[in-house]
């Protein structure tokens, strides 16, 4: 099921341990309640990235080995809140890892003010707040390649090898993100592209579902753990240019005028990369992100003290979610 607007929480969230997040239904009916009339709200804690051990794994679900596939309980052929897209019996819907992944490619594929309710093994409903927009005909209909490729390079964009929260600022060729800089976000980490969801995608071997990043110019600049240009472990993704920092200027194809300087519309023959920006300091501050459990996130949001609002959060307890960002804008993240 497809909702819009801010639904609010009426289930409980347990933040996450380690490197993973625990989104559980355990305990949060109300005594004598029916845990099927229960509604929980996956919010992605800001403390905790998507990790290439637990996040995009081959044991897991996201896997940059084994593709997205139907044993996972996951279809590209039909939309997702349909019960050939995701299957509310097996697969990713009936761990808490598995639905944390699926708050990942809600948040990556639908717009925000789009909510995805899908119930467990057990009956008990979730929802899954939509936020980047790259790829909103999911919902309902199958995801084409060009989906496949956007939600791709999001997910990867997303992944965090320390599970630490850093917040980043996407650019994308995707009008639902666009193009556009940040002061606050100066160094141009990598762009992210592939299709993890198909084997052998675009030329990969016939056993890989293809995961890449090219370099950008300050990769290694100020590195936050579990990003690139740090001291990563296992990531998921790889350089097909060669070397691990091979930039992706030599190869791929920028913006168009008046945004060259923003990111890069294709590389290597793949169309939907996104082109991620870090601050400056190995130890960023949100300025904005996923917001508190009257909204879409956790009880106190991701905003840093005195900080703004982000133009791709939702609203934190209490507060008023921001109005969608412009065309052509570029959207502040947190991964």
């Amino acid at each position: 099921m497809i909702s819009s607007g801010t639904r609010r929480k009426l289930g409980c969230f347990t933040a996450g341990i380690g490197a993973t997040l625990a989104l559980s239904a355990g305990g949060c009916a109300d005594p004598g309640s029916d845990s099927s009339t229960n509604e929980i709200v996956v919010a992605l804690d800001s403390t905790n990235g998507l990790t290439s051990l637990n996040g995009l794994s081959t044991s897991n679900g996201l896997s940059t080995s084994n593709g997205l596939s139907t044993s996972n309980g996951l279809s590209t052929s039909n939309g997702l809140s349909t019960s050939n897209g995701l299957s509310t019996s097996n697969g990713l819907m009936t761990t808490d890892l598995g639905r944390t992944q699926v708050a990942y490619l809600v948040r990556c594929a639908l717009a925000a003010g789009t909510n995805l309710v899908k119930k467990d093994q057990y009956g008990v409903s979730y929802t899954f707040p939509g936020l980047l927009g790259l790829a909103p005909g999911w919902a309902t209909s199958a995801c084409d390649t060009n989906c496949q490729e956007a939600v791709s390079a999001c997910l990867e964009a997303h992944v965090n090898t320390a599970g630490v929260h850093i917040p980043l600022w996407i650019d994308s060729n995707n009008t639902n993100v666009g193009w556009g800089l940040d002061p606050e976000y100066p160094n141009q980490e990598a762009s992210f592209f592939g299709n993890i969801f198909l084997l052998g995608a675009h030329g990969a071997p016939p056993t890989v579902a293809p995961a890449y990043y090219c370099a950008g110019p300050q990769v290694k600049l100020n590195a936050p753990s579990g990003r690139l240009g740090s001291a990563q472990v296992s990531p998921p993704y790889t350089n097909p240019l060669g070397a691990q920092y091979a930039q992706c200027s030599t190869t791929c194809t920028q913006a168009d005028y008046p945004y060259a300087a923003d990111g890069f519309k294709a590389c290597l023959g793949w169309n939907n990369p996104v082109t991620v920006w870090r601050q400056n300091t190995t130890t960023p501050i949100a300025t904005g992100g996923t917001g508190g459990s009257s909204g879409a996130g956790g009880a106190a949001g991701t905003g840093g003290a005195g900080g703004k609002s982000g133009s791709s959060g939702a609203a934190g307890a209490g507060g008023t979610a921001p109005p969608p960002p412009p065309v052509k804008h570029g959207l502040r993240i947190v991964d």
